[in-house]
């Protein structure tokens, strides 16, 4: 169907109709994503990622560790709502493309900031800040529940580095078992693919500094990180230090993935960049050929 941009409308929050509305359906209308049949080729539901299952305490729906205050923002957004358009993963992905410039968790520069104004009254949302873009996006990604191969493209994604920041934050934040963590985050620690965390260049990072700070850092700009448990934490904190020396007990994979071998160390992080990016290369150049097809096809039919 293609990228559909959101709609310039009004905002929502000043219609009580909103707030009746999430209460409602708190998926905004939003569901989960079709699965293929275990014979045929797409998405299938044996291979979904399994999900944090904590309920917020206002409506008993799906909270995914998203902060209560920032998943009552989301909500009530017209964006949210306008998402339940979209029902496949490719959409949703295309729409991150061209829509999330930044990760933070609320619009930079609108959270702590107070507001006398009518949004005021829903639940403090202004007074916390604006919901942003990139965690509407994430809530959407959580409702379709993803499947291992297509959180794996996130990570992988060639086109942005914010679609593969959200796919980490997709497990930092919803991971069912934290103890996969590692095995999902490892094999980008070295990765030095950079964009700035709240758009701007006073918070440039890579992936690999990126991912190393969701997996020791609780705060997160302005929000909280669930909390890892002790043992998974101190687990993650002494393979971070032997992968920094270069040596580490186990080989590159990422959960429900294959696996194989020991000494993950410089020479193998170089080896992978390069397969990266000579698949990027690849893809680029399929593209080129594509568009160059369709412009012949059109001066063909103008004929």
């Amino acid at each position: 169907a293609g990228y559909v941009p959101p709609s310039m409308t009004h905002n929502k929050y000043f219609f009580s109709g909103r707030l009746e509305a999430v209460r409602q359906d708190p998926a905004g209308g939003n569901r989960t994503q079709e699965y293929a049949e275990p014979n045929e080729e797409g998405p299938h539901e044996a291979d979904v990622v399994p999900l944090v299952k904590i309920a917020d305490p206002v409506h008993g729906a799906p909270a995914f560790n998203i902060n209560p205050m920032l998943l009552e923002g989301i909500r009530m957004g017209d964006r949210f709502w306008e998402l339940a358009k979209l029902t496949t993963f490719g959409e949703v992905v295309d729409a991150i493309f061209y829509e999330v410039k930044y990760v933070t968790p609320w619009v930079p520069g609108t959270h702590g900031k107070r507001s006398s104004g009518m949004q005021s009254a829903v639940r403090g949302v202004s007074n916390a800040g604006t919901p942003g873009i990139a965690y509407t996006m994430l809530l959407k990604l959580f409702l379709l529940r993803l499947t291992r191969d297509q959180v794996r493209s996130l990570l992988r994604h060639p086109d942005s580095p914010y679609i593969r920041a959200i796919g980490f934050l997709y497990l930092r934040l919803g991971l069912y078992d934290f103890k996969e963590l590692w095995a999902w985050f490892q094999p980008y620690l070295g990765d030095d693919d950079q964009f700035f965390i709240d758009g701007t260049p006073a918070t440039a990072t890579t992936i690999g500094e990126f991912v190393r700070r969701l997996m020791t850092d609780q705060d997160f700009f302005g929000d909280r990180l669930p909390r890892l448990p002790v043992l998974v934490s101190r687990q993650i904190e002494d393979k971070l230090q032997k992968a920094a020396s270069g040596v580490t007990d186990e080989p590159p994979t990422e959960a429900g993935g294959g696996g194989g071998g020991s000494g993950w160390g410089p020479e193998d992080a170089e080896r992978l960049k390069r397969k990266r990016a000579e698949l990027a290369e690849a893809e680029g150049k399929v593209r080129s050929l594509r568009k160059l097809l369709s412009e012949r096809e059109a001066q063909a039919a103008r004929r």
